[in-house]
């Protein structure tokens, strides 16, 4: 389909089709750090929800937070105890992925 052709669309197809490129814009970004292999020590993000006391948790798993600013839903953590990552997990809803092959992600090496 032409860009035209969408422009000339009716109000429901412009929807669709901007809902459709909405969700691949979130999904694929979601879908690559998922993917992520989860760790247990080293640099790691820890992911939950934004109600989430992420700062508490992580010094309750034996890590320790790391960088000046954390984002609502994820923070970077250095997780020193080598069993972080269950008990991450057992503290609530949280994601804990490799911090190294995240940077990798966005193109950080070393």
């Amino acid at each position: 389909m032409a860009v035209s052709q969408i422009l000339k669309g009716t109000p429901m197809q412009k929807i669709v089709i901007f809902l459709t490129i909405l969700v691949m814009a979130v999904m694929g970004p979601a879908v690559m750090v998922l993917s992520l292999p989860a760790a247990s020590h080293g640099l790691v993000l820890v992911l939950g929800p934004p109600w989430a006391d992420r700062a508490r948790a992580i010094e309750g798993a034996g890590g320790r937070g790391i960088g000046p600013v954390t984002t609502i839903v994820a923070s970077l953590a250095q997780a020193d105890n080598p069993d972080f990552g269950s008990r991450m997990r057992a503290a609530g809803p949280f994601l804990v992925v490799d911090g190294q092959a995240v940077a990798s992600l966005c193109g950080v090496s070393g």
